[in-house]
């Protein structure tokens, strides 16, 4: 910890995100085990009063050492898991996953700022070393709790979901997470253009109900100061989702006292699409320069707010290396151009 600079680069460029920041106050250190070894957390006002740690979960690392490798301090090394694990690093793992999130303290769009949020996409099935995880996950830091993910099949789908497990996660305090779809290596773009154009048909339903509730002037007053709060922040990707919380909550209340309205009852029903969500399709580059090329020419030509994410490794990389379009001439790959 002494030669640590508290940069979380080593935390931002992990591909199965084992290695994390922590930040606990003087109280909750009053209960970590001893190898939670802590230095005083550096960097303004909003790390104040507490103590930072990056911790390594030893039983999930894959030894692939890019940590090591990208610290710029030399702050870290390898150690044999059976030493580490004796030296306490399991039980000091376990300790740091009890500890709070406190990412909303500080801008995520930094290096710095968005380890600190929960990452929702952990301990996944990549190769040591993936080259694709650390961006995929930097995404789930920034937009997981409100993503909805279409996914081209590729490396993306098998460490993504391979058999009966996946590894994208829920946030702790919020309970909600990235809604991930797969879809077949040709026609990703289009599945994720349908996402986008669904999502805007059933706001726009959820948008007129709610106006119908206000005309019609059901509910009690906080009801309906909560609805045209609603209605004039729909589109803010934050305030959506506070209002949209304060709505669920007296609608839940009102619920419960009496039957609802028939307009805030589709209300009620809409009641996941109040907060503005994130919407993305991600893919290799032999999804994105070859044969899903024209899907994604289509998405975009059609101007609606959907984002791209192209993991583009220059090579077909979940199938052995064949070169796609992405692939530089002078590459050696399989099947490469001469």
């Amino acid at each position: 910890m002494d030669k640590c600079t508290q940069c979380n680069k080593c935390a931002s460029i992990c591909p199965h995100a084992v290695i994390r920041p922590f930040l606990a106050s003087p109280a909750e250190l009053k209960r970590a085990p001893g190898a939670f070894e802590t230095r005083r957390a550096a960097g303004g006002n909003s790390y104040a009063g507490l103590h930072f740690r990056i911790q390594v979960s030893p039983m999930d690392c894959t030894g692939c050492e890019v940590c090591v490798t990208s610290c710029p301090d030399n702050a870290l090394a390898m150690k044999d898991i059976h030493a580490a694990v004796k030296e306490g690093h399991k039980d000091a793992w376990d300790f740091a996953m009890t500890l709070p999130s406190r990412g909303e303290r500080f801008d995520p769009f930094t290096v710095k700022g968005a380890q600190f949020n929960q990452p929702l996409l952990e301990f996944s099935g990549a190769c040591e070393g993936c080259g694709e995880t650390p961006y995929a996950k930097l995404l789930t830091q920034l937009f997981g709790k409100r993503m909805i993910l279409a996914n081209a099949t590729g490396c993306s789908s098998i460490w993504g979901a391979t058999a009966g497990w996946i590894p994208y996660t829920v946030d702790k305090k919020t309970g909600r997470g990235v809604a991930w779809g797969n879809s077949l290596f040709e026609d990703n773009a289009e599945y994720g253009l349908g996402m986008v154009l669904s999502v805007n048909q059933r706001r726009l339903h959820v948008t007129k109900c709610v106006e119908a509730a206000i005309q019609a002037r059901v509910g009690s007053a906080e009801v309906q100061s909560a609805l045209v709060q609603w209605l004039e922040k729909k589109d803010d990707k934050e305030i959506s989702q506070i209002v949209g919380d304060r709505l669920q909550g007296l609608l839940k209340l009102e619920a419960e006292a009496k039957a609802l309205p028939a307009e805030l009852k589709e209300v009620w029903r809409l009641r996941d699409l109040l907060a503005r969500p994130s919407m993305w399709m991600m893919g290799g580059d032999g999804w994105s320069n070859d044969i899903g090329f024209g899907g994604i020419d289509h998405a975009v030509a059609l101007g609606e707010n959907i984002n791209i994410l192209i993991l583009d490794t220059e090579v077909y990389s979940n199938t052995g290396g064949q070169s796609s379009k992405a692939t530089p001439l002078g590459s050696v790959a399989k099947f490469a151009q001469k």
